[in-house]
């Protein structure tokens, strides 16, 4: 986004290669896939998606409780189709997309930062250092740059929002098995331990196995390290477990590629910005995998960036104002980017906490979703799914795009109206999509 919109930059990346052989999965929905295709990227990362075919949710016995297809709707609706890939094969779509790598520089974790009046200085482990007028941290959920905001803003901690972790999570891929086509999504609700499974392109599967830690939870400042035999005690617990008709999920871990344990830690940062630094992605905002919106909501976060950034740009060059940008400029900049932020983050972190509470068949709010699910249409599931479509962010006054960003900008605003009373709008937009 910077490169394209002229802005000078440098990243600095922790790894050794900016799309490095970590992680799994990563769900990508027509929200994030609007603002690649704003920079470039869809044609690329679209070349990894598959038709939807259907969703299933089934108990812990394996029983059918409901399906829907309501999702097929999604491109006619918003112009894209959401889907599971390979983390390491967005990454690289997107460093593939970056003209002048100079300006990115490996093997950079960050220790420390400093910040003046006139600007703000980061340390690397080796002891090298890059002086910039605004900061933005992607770290991670152990940011440096998070846990300096907070020193700085000396906020009292809000305890529901700390980054501790509830549930853990086995993140998986296998190749395919017999009685799994591409395109199918499959909800396995049960206590203790939940499953979740994507079939991608080529029917490669992408799984999630949720733990609940039941009285256990992991406190951020005591990080736990998981291991192959976590993995396999918990994957135990769940091996004769129905996944769809025909497949237990024994079949589809014998098939296993890799799996990674980690545990869900989950919060907004307290403040997102303080003098010239600001947070983003999982720095800012954690969640659980339900929903698939970390990766979602952290080009979300950036296109907010950019789009305040900009004007405050352009302005400065209109007056022909000599020198950097002062820190109350940068402190308006970023106030603005935290207030169109943080409500949004807050609201997708409380859906994704429910969707896992609800497979994980935790209190009072899953056994009421699960009711629910058992009499919900397809138009009933579709009109959820578009739940939070109205409030998507995107990279505005921006001169690139497709008739793709035109369509979902288009249901994003009627939605819009429609959440502001006009029932009609939402109406005929899900008729028309159904």
């Amino acid at each position: 986004m910077l490169e394209i919109a002229g802005i000078s930059y440098c990243l600095w990346e922790a790894y050794s290669e900016f799309a490095p052989s970590v992680g799994a999965s990563l769900g990508l929905t027509p929200a994030g896939l609007r603002i690649l295709d704003q920079i470039g990227v869809f044609e690329d990362v679209n070349k990894m998606t598959v038709p939807h075919q259907k969703w299933e949710h089934r108990d812990s016995d394996g029983n059918l409780h409901a399906k829907f297809t309501a999702l097929r709707s999604s491109p006619e609706l918003l112009g894209y189709e959401a889907f599971f890939t390979e983390r390491q094969m967005v990454l690289q779509a997107l460093y593939d997309s970056i003209e002048d790598k100079s300006r990115l520089v490996p093997n950079k974790r960050v220790v420390a930062v400093r910040q003046t009046d006139e600007g703000a200085t980061l340390v690397a482990h080796d002891g090298s250092r890059i002086t910039c007028e605004i900061v933005a941290g992607a770290e991670g959920v152990r940011s440096v740059i998070r846990k300096e905001i907070l020193k700085r803003e000396r906020i009292p901690e809000d305890p529901k929002l700390r980054f501790d972790a509830k549930y853990a999570c086995v993140y998986g891929i296998s190749n395919p098995v017999s009685n799994i086509e591409p395109g199918c999504n499959f909800f396995v609700y049960r206590p203790e331990a939940s499953i979740i499974v994507f079939s991608g392109k080529g029917g490669v599967l992408y799984w999630f196995i949720l733990n609940d830690l039941k009285q256990h939870p992991i406190r951020y400042e005591t990080p736990q390290i998981f291991s192959e035999k976590d993995i396999n005690a918990l994957y135990l617990t769940i091996a004769d477990t129905t996944v769809t008709e025909g497949v237990r999920f024994a079949d589809i871990y014998k098939q296993k590629r890799t799996a990674v344990m980690t545990a869900l830690e989950e919060g907004v940062a307290d403040s997102l910005f303080s003098g010239r630094l600001f947070v983003l992605g999982d720095s800012a905002h954690k969640m659980t995998p339900n929903g698939a919106m970390g990766a979602n909501q952290a080009f979300e976060s950036a296109a907010a960036f950019v789009n305040v950034l900009r004007p405050l740009l352009r302005r400065n060059f209109e007056d022909n104002l000599i020198g950097g940008i002062s820190m109350a400029e940068v402190a308006s900049c970023l106030q603005q980017y935290s207030d169109r932020r943080r409500e949004r983050v807050l609201g997708i972190l409380n859906d994704a906490s429910i969707g896992c509470q609800a497979q994980l068949k935790i209190g009072p709010i899953s056994d009421k979703i699960w009711r629910e699910l058992s009499i919900m249409t397809d138009k009933e599931m579709l009109k959820k799914s578009l739940k939070s479509v109205g409030d998507a962010e995107m990279l505005t006054d921006w001169p690139y795009g497709s008739h793709r960003v035109a369509i979902f900008t288009a249901t994003a605003e009627e939605l819009r109206k429609a959440s502001n009373g006009s029932q009609a709008v939402e109406q005929g937009a899900l008729k028309a999509a159904l």
